[in-house]
């Protein structure tokens, strides 16, 4: 939700503070470099220092940078402000992989990365809504305040109630931490640094980061530029727009909290890695390609909403399966290689927003729309060069 709720009040913060549709773009590319920049860094924190310090600070920080969106005035504090909010939110993903790693089988690693994933993507769901009943009611500055103190509340019941490792939870029965600790990847032995020198040398390992590029560039484009999108090509109100920009998010969620069982399913029925995580990602990314097209040559505003729904609920499978081979191909250097990927993701998403923008901008948002498709046969061509069902732990 304080990723989502500028791409709300969008119209209005631009209007206020005299920025273009390219300038609204480098906010959210700036947002993205921030992110890029701490991804890596947040796994090697998350894997020495655990999940539950690394996480309070992350949401901490971000939270003040969320409510320091709202606090200055200027066009240059505003980048400064948004990339610094996307610092402070970089580290979660990655100390996620960390923590799924500890707290989770071998064969439940889909759907739990799907459930964070899930919350993510709940998140622009509820958010539009919210954001235009705060906006009407304390103006955009408004909605800023009252989603950083709610981060700050939250991060201070994630340290309460988080664990790094089931063994040190108190509400962890013997049965089901011996469960857990018996079907995991990894050992509770002494830390190890990830290899990044053979890491770095392995085609496997870039595959697996930039087929995330391609994905989290449109999921970026859709967080930034969608309800905008609603208002000015298909012309909806602003109430109306909050409920119809609600629809994408709420299908991508569905997908990655069911894709990632489904894929784990998979597993556990003795498919190997390429059936169970690289088959889905593909036909996820396949199905994109045709709602996207579909959704730029409708007329009708409401069967545009259904078609996008469509195509962005249709990427939370390679979504979620992307998280899954992190964790299945890192093993217990999962922060290090999901900190990798999600690095490239974030370079994805870092240009998603201004050419995307600028597209819009010049040559239409029909254009901005079909542009995409580009980058997502590059990463269906990228899936066959993963491998899924080899380890780069053991490399």
């Amino acid at each position: 939700m304080d990723r989502s709720n500028i791409a709300v009040v969008a119209e209005p913060m631009m209007k206020d503070l005299g920025m273009s549709k390219v300038q609204f773009g480098l906010l959210a590319s700036l947002f993205s470099l921030g992110y890029a920049v701490s991804q890596i860094p947040g796994g090697i924190l998350s894997e020495r220092f655990g999940t539950r310090k690394i996480v309070t600070l992350a949401l901490f920080f971000w939270s003040v940078f969320t409510m320091a969106t709202a606090a200055v005035s200027s066009f240059f504090a505003m980048c400064i402000v948004r990339f610094l909010f996307g610092v402070g939110e970089g580290p979660l993903y990655p100390a996620n992989a960390v923590f799924n790693t500890f707290w989770f089988q071998k064969h439940e690693k889909a759907r739990a990365a799907g459930a964070l994933l899930a919350g993510s993507y709940f998140g622009p769901v509820i958010a539009p809504a919210i954001s235009v009943a705060i906006y009407q009611v304390l103006g955009w500055h408004g909605v800023f305040y009252v989603f950083g103190i709610i981060g700050i509340i939250i991060a201070g019941g994630w340290y309460l109630i988080g664990r790094d490792k089931p063994e040190q939870h108190p509400w962890v029965t013997e049965y089901e931490r011996a469960l857990i600790m018996g079907n995991r990847s990894v050992t509770d032995g002494e830390k190890k640094k990830a290899p990044w020198g053979r890491l770095l040398r392995n085609s496997q390992f870039w595959a697996v980061g930039l087929q995330y590029l391609a994905v989290a560039y449109m999921t970026s484009l859709f967080m930034t530029w969608l309800p905008t999108y609603l208002l000015e090509a298909r012309h909806f109100s602003l109430q109306t727009m909050g409920f119809a920009a609600s629809f994408p998010w709420l299908a991508i969620c569905l997908v990655v909290l069911f894709g990632g069982g489904f894929s784990d399913a998979l597993l556990r029925k003795g498919h190997s890695r390429m059936v169970a995580r690289g088959i889905p990602a593909m036909a996820g990314l396949a199905i994109f390609i045709v709602t996207i097209y579909l959704a730029s040559i409708t007329t009708d505003p409401w069967l545009n909403v259904l078609w996008l729904s469509l195509a962005l609920g249709s990427l939370g499978l390679p979504v979620v399966t992307s998280w899954a081979i992190a964790a299945d191909k890192g093993g217990e250097f999962s922060g290090s290689v999901s900190g990798w990927m999600n690095t490239w993701g974030n370079v994805g998403a870092v240009f998603s927003p201004i050419i995307c923008g600028w597209i819009a901008q010049n040559m239409g948002w029909d254009m901005a729309l079909l542009s995409s498709i580009i980058p997502i046969l590059i990463a269906i061509f990228l899936w066959f060069l993963i491998k899924p069902d080899d380890s780069l732990a053991e490399i």
